[in-house]
């Protein structure tokens, strides 16, 4: 997959003492490594002793002693510097002073005075350009070694006899031109592409004329049909009356240089995997279309798309095949936006180029010149079509989905940026309603997203400012009513709300990354309080903890828990972490390992909502599980016989044969609890023996010695979202 770009070695020469200190500063800050040097010789130097080992020069025009366009000429002329990025730092933006720097080799310039922000972005396009001809060249040695070549040749015309003399070097680039002779100029020019012979032609003209230099760029056809592009400078040259005698000049094949140049230049602004559009030329795209749109009063749609599901296939057949995937589902997009009866919408809309990829698995379109919604919708769905044909992958068919979120130019923003924020959030309602759906963007959703991100700060500071508390779930021996432990469930106390349930915020800290933390901090106040507990002489207690899956699948999960265990004095012996049965199966091979490592310290495994996953029984006697829960959705109805109590009794069977404790949770009814007791399951937990208690209630039972009636109390859907976590 894309991988992050590297942090490069700098040399910034300019004799300017303040600007120096500013632009080190500025690309010290954006994480590059600056060395300075105060003036061309000493720029020049710099490059020696290091053996000419930095990535990219940043270098002044104008300096005394030796200026920057010396500097860079000389520095090209050594090989090691080829593909080296120079960077010109100018108050000169006259095409002359700009053409003069590319002459001598400059990869760029930047204009004074400096916008730093965008200094730091030109140098680290720069850098990407030059690995990413670094990388041209390794793949292709023919390429580099020619690139390695100047193809140029100098010519004569002379006026009086019409006599027209080259080096041999100019016969190898025109080939099969033949260049001596009368007529020459007139074959030359018959030769030039046709969209640059008007332009030859002028400055030939202009140059007979009244001898005005030129130099230009042209392309022009070889016999062979082959394009070859070149780089030509001519003048003319007097007699002694002034008179135009003759014309010289020199012409260089640049046909690789520009072939390199438009390959870079489509890797800077490409998606390396699919061809697409990337996030920031995209974004250049849409700015220029908007302003378009703004000025001819046309309307433009963007839609935002995320493929349901992509991670699990990643997961199943690796990093390669998702890629492969990638690439199909950006052919298809391509092919769906591009299709011709777009034009025949009354009124019709533009087929867009404008297609994207921007993350890993997502894609965003420009559609252009919307006049109504539903031709944007038309789109979205034909999108959505093209996704779900089935893909034939490894022998196997695969179908995928995606969710769509769109948002339309000027009804829903004026700017880029909100534009592609209101068409995220219609996609975060598209996904939010199941597999390929599309949503338009409406004001509730701002609403909505405005209050989620509230929600998001105020949770990210409740973590750490000791707003959340543990409730505890005992777990209890049905047949002495004796508790054999409790769960550890967390709640918010938030200032405003109130106190909050798992379900009102364990999904928004999944979706912003919150979960760990969450995780961490549940263990460390169970610990704690399991400490406190022994030190005032309590009866020891387990306290299971759920286990998140970004938690789980941390490689170093077992060391960071067991660390955290120990600095509260607390054995990993009282601690029984939970693990949901669909977790277990996202790699079996890598969780085994996982689960062998925190057995090792100490700590027992719970398997949570058992029955509801898809784990097979090769798997689960692999397993270093100590103990089986019982979902409460076998458990419901399991005094009546039928599915359930089947499925629930194959469960306490499989515990016993695989040695594993057999819990049963969400026993709301004495008649559930004594089916369960009389076929081997005694321990249990729900409301029949007690909801989840607060710390300082939890406290007293376990001073009382920990026993509990079961009393039949009918629980609400409230009451069981207490002990989701």
């Amino acid at each position: 997959m894309d991988s992050a770009p590297q942090v490069g070695r700098l040399l910034l020469v300019d004799d300017d003492a303040m600007l120096r200190m500013l632009a080190a500063e500025s690309l010290r800050h954006a994480g590059f490594e600056v060395s300075e040097a105060d003036c061309g010789e000493a720029g020049l130097r710099a490059c020696q002793e290091n053996e000419f080992d930095f990535d990219l020069l940043l270098l002044d025009v104008m300096m005394p002693g030796i200026d920057g366009y010396t500097v860079c000429a000389t520095l090209r002329r050594d090989p090691r510097n080829k593909w080296l990025p120079i960077v010109m730092l100018t108050g000169l933006d006259d095409s002359d002073s700009i053409e003069r720097a590319y002459a001598v080799g400059a990869t760029d310039f930047v204009t004074k005075p400096i916008n730093w922000t965008l200094l730091s972005h030109r140098v680290r396009y720069a850098l990407r350009t030059s690995r990413a001809i670094a990388e041209v060249t390794r793949s292709q040695a023919s390429l580099a070694q020619a690139q390695r070549q100047a193809r140029m040749g100098n010519w004569q015309w002379s006026l009086s006899d019409a006599r027209f003399s080259c080096s041999d070097e100019l016969q190898r680039i025109f080939g099969d031109l033949e260049l001596a002779g009368p007529g020459t100029p007139e074959r030359f020019l018959g030769r030039v592409q046709a969209t640059d012979k008007e332009a030859v032609d002028i400055a030939r003209q202009a140059l007979l004329r009244d001898g005005t230099a030129y130099r230009l760029s042209y392309a022009m056809q070889s016999q062979d049909g082959k394009l070859i592009e070149v780089l030509e400078q001519a003048q003319a040259v007097r007699n002694a009356a002034g008179r135009i005698v003759r014309i010289e000049g020199v012409t260089q094949d640049i046909s690789e240089r520009m072939q390199a140049k438009r390959r870079i230049q489509h890797l800077t602004m490409h998606d390396g995997l699919t061809g697409l559009a990337n996030r920031q030329f995209f974004t250049e795209l849409v700015k220029v279309e908007l302003a378009r749109a703004r000025r001819t009063q046309r309307s433009c749609a963007l839609l935002h798309l995320d493929l349901d599901h992509f991670k699990s296939i990643n997961d199943a057949f690796g990093d390669t095949a998702g890629d492969r995937l990638l690439c199909e589902i950006a052919e298809r997009l391509k092919s769906s936006v591009r299709a011709s009866d777009l034009l025949a919408l009354h009124p019709p809309m533009r087929p867009a180029e404008t297609v994207a990829r921007i993350d890993g698995d997502a894609f965003t379109v420009l559609l252009i010149d919307v006049c109504f919604a539903n031709h944007a919708a038309l789109v979205a769905e034909r999108l959505l079509e093209a996704i779900s044909r089935p893909l034939l992958f490894d022998g196997r068919e695969l179908v995928l989905t995606a969710g769509i979120g769109i948002a339309l130019f000027p009804r829903d923003a004026d700017s880029v940026e909100t534009l592609g924020r209101h068409a995220e959030q219609a996609l975060y309602v598209a996904k939010r309603a199941g597999p390929a759906h599309c949503r338009f963007f409406d004001e509730d959703m701002n609403t909505a997203a405005s209050a989620k991100l509230q929600m998001e700060n105020e949770l990210r500071h409740a973590i750490g400012n000791g707003e959340l508390r543990l409730h505890f779930q005992p777990k209890v021996d049905a047949g002495s009513g004796r508790m054999s432990g409790a769960e550890a469930l967390v709640r918010w106390q938030h200032p405003r709300l109130g106190l909050l349930a798992p379900g009102q915020f364990i999904a928004l800290a999944e979706e912003c990354g919150l979960i760990v933390a969450l995780g961490d901090w549940v263990l460390a106040a169970a610990a704690r309080h399991l400490k406190r507990w022994s030190a005032a002489g309590l009866d020891p207690v387990r306290i299971s903890v759920n286990l998140a899956s970004p938690s789980f699948l941390q490689d170093d999960i077992a060391e960071k828990l067991a660390d955290a265990v120990h600095r509260t004095g607390v054995s990993p012996q009282q601690v029984v972490l939970e693990l949901t049965e669909s977790l277990l199966m996202v790699d079996a091979e890598r969780t085994i390992v996982r689960l062998h490592n925190l057995r090792d310290r100490g700590f027992s495994l719970s398997l949570d909502d058992f029955g509801t996953g898809y784990s097979s029984l090769s798997y689960l006697q692999r397993f270093p599980i100590d103990e089986l829960k019982i979902d409460r959705a076998f458990v419901t109805n399991v005094a009546r016989g039928g599915k359930d109590a089947a499925i629930a009794l194959s469960i306490i069977e499989l515990g016993r044969q695989f040695g594993m404790r057999v819990v049963a949770e969400g026993i709301e009814t004495r008649e559930q609890a004594d089916f369960l007791l009389a076929h081997g399951c005694a321990i249990q937990q729900g409301f029949l023996f007690s909801r989840p208690l607060a710390l300082e209630r939890f406290e007293a039972v376990l001073a009382a010695g920990g026993r509990f009636e079961g009393r039949q109390t009918p629980a609400s859907a409230a009451d069981r979202a207490e002990t989701t976590l």
